[in-house]
């Protein structure tokens, strides 16, 4: 009868529900997605489809379908021929095989980077920041329109899974407005980056050329001839001590460096700072903005000024010291002298670099290239390698030198901006998207530091940041039912990744993300 039916049913049921509580916690965490249940039978952990059917009562019961695989505690879930059959929620056009180990690699290395963007935006626009710098560090310079095909084809996307962010272009270009427009997170987010610095900063611009129409910061600037086209100027600074990145600002191309030091010193409350900077910011007035607050100043002097011709006139070198870097050592020579109650003018010569330069200019002279003669070499030999310093730091000779010589660094970033990280045609024409990707170009950059540092650890100097990316990016993961697997991974890859604080995945299996990570 019916009712007996209904009894055998609920039977049936109370006995599924039995079993299932029976079923190990270890085991069901790697049941593969809905509609699978997993069922004890002989000692072993079988995995069955099962669907909703609506029984003659009206009312929907279970019907289970074929086994698709077994699950092993120590090695999760194995399907069997019969797992093409299950669907799941899963698409058959979604992606299956993800670009993960240089992103998980980033992410890894760059945390504390996303931990201090946490400490200034709302947890998903910190992630969507950190997402967007990491694919831009990752690819190299990715136009806005493209970066969605990054982002989804990446381990970004899972984990950032349940974080509600987009990565489209709308998206993105909201992103930008609002980092260029409510600059309040933004300057206090480079604010303590500043109060966190070894106080030693050296700012320097950089040209980049504007490929956009109608861009509002897009001009004719020095470099036209260069670029073949209008240029915008990214200005940064960056701590001569660390490496990191603290700030940036974009400007109009025709901007002069020296003119964006007022506007700097009014956006940022600098206090005992020591400035090192290009002679292109020499200025009377700048001089005196990088002197206020208990601030101080390394400059090289221009050629033109009377400062320099007077600590020119009657050179004689009075003192001596070796100039170390690294393994390399040089020999510099130098005279000083006072030009105020604070300020001080060094004229220091590197002996090697004053040789290697007269080698060079022989050299030139031998193969015939054009402006080299040995009227200018005589007239010029004993200038090479001379640098003529201004500052008003209480240092020493030495101190003043080294200090400089560290405002190399900064350079070293621009040319990883323009060569590694291809940011050389922005197509943005917009002021506040432009300013918002100056924003995205200094997290890129101390994303880029943080890397640096982890290869330096290494101590192997065949080893560069480009070769571990290119590493890393061997690593995949699949994904099988709910979980995703490590694939093409290598024993001696994984041990240096491992030695530079990145460990992928111990085991065969990574279940996806239940919970944000933020």
């Amino acid at each position: 009868s019916r009712g007996l039916g209904d009894v055998y049913k609920r039977q049936e049921r109370r006995n599924d529900t039995m079993a299932a509580s029976k079923i190990p916690e270890e085991i069901k965490k790697h049941r593969p997605g809905p509609c699978t249940e997993v069922k004890l039978i002989n000692g072993h952990y079988y995995v069955y489809m099962y669907q909703s059917v609506q029984l003659p009562s009206g009312k929907w019961g279970k019907k289970t379908g074929k086994s698709i695989g077994t699950i092993i505690a120590d090695k999760g879930f194995i399907p069997n021929r019969n797992y093409h059959l299950y669907e799941g929620t899963q698409s058959q056009d979604e992606i299956t095989v993800l670009e993960y180990g240089q992103y998980a690699l980033i992410g890894e290395i760059a945390h504390d980077v996303l931990t201090s963007l946490e400490r200034h935006f709302p947890a998903d626009r910190a992630c969507q920041i950190f997402a967007y710098a990491s694919i831009l560090y990752a690819n190299g310079f990715v136009h806005q329109d493209q970066v969605h095909r990054y982002y989804e084809q990446s381990w970004l996307s899972q984990e950032y899974k349940t974080v509600p962010f987009q990565m489209g272009k709308t998206a993105l270009g909201s992103l930008l407005d609002n980092l260029g427009r409510r600059t309040t997170r933004v300057v206090r987010y480079e604010e303590e980056n500043i109060r966190e610095s070894s106080s030693a900063i050296a700012i320097d611009g950089h040209a980049i050329r504007s490929c956009s129409d109608e861009n509002d910061l897009g001009e004719s600037g020095y470099k036209f001839l260069q670029l073949k086209g209008e240029q915008v100027n990214l200005l940064m600074g960056y701590d001569i001590n660390t490496g990191m990145p603290l700030f940036a600002r974009m400007f109009r191309g025709s901007c002069s460096d020296k003119a964006t030091i007022e506007d700097l010193a009014d956006l940022f409350a600098f206090s005992g700072i020591l400035f090192v900077v290009d002679r292109g910011f020499y200025s009377k007035k700048n001089l005196r903005i990088l002197s206020a607050n208990d601030n101080s100043y390394i400059i090289p002097v221009p050629s033109h000024t009377d400062v320099f011709k007077t600590a020119m006139t009657g050179l004689q070198y009075m003192d001596e010291f070796y100039y170390r870097s690294g393994k390399k050592h040089s020999r510099i020579e130098y005279t000083s002298k006072r030009i105020s109650e604070t300020e001080h003018v060094y004229v220091f010569r590197d002996i090697d670099e004053n040789e290697k330069c007269r080698f060079n200019y022989q050299h030139c002279i031998e193969l015939g290239k054009d402006g080299y003669t040995w009227e200018k070499f005589e007239q010029n030999k004993e200038y090479f390698g001379v640098y003529v310093l201004q500052s008003n730091a209480a240092f020493s000779a030495e101190e003043v030198f080294t200090g400089y010589k560290k405002r190399w660094g900064i350079e070293t970033l621009y040319q990883y901006l323009k060569n590694k990280g291809n940011f050389n045609d922005l197509m943005i024409q917009d002021y506040y998207k432009e300013q918002g990707f100056a924003f995205i170009m200094l997290v890129t950059g101390q994303i880029h530091q943080r890397m640096l540092a982890a290869v330096k650890s290494l101590n192997n100097s065949t080893m560069s940041v480009h070769d571990v990316l290119l590493m890393a990016r061997y690593l995949k993961m699949e994904r099988r039912g709910n979980n995703w697997n490590l694939k093409n991974a290598r024993k001696r890859d994984l041990q240096i990744l491992e030695r530079m604080g990145f460990k992928p995945v111990s085991y065969t299996h990574l279940t996806l993300p239940t919970n944000s990570r933020v």
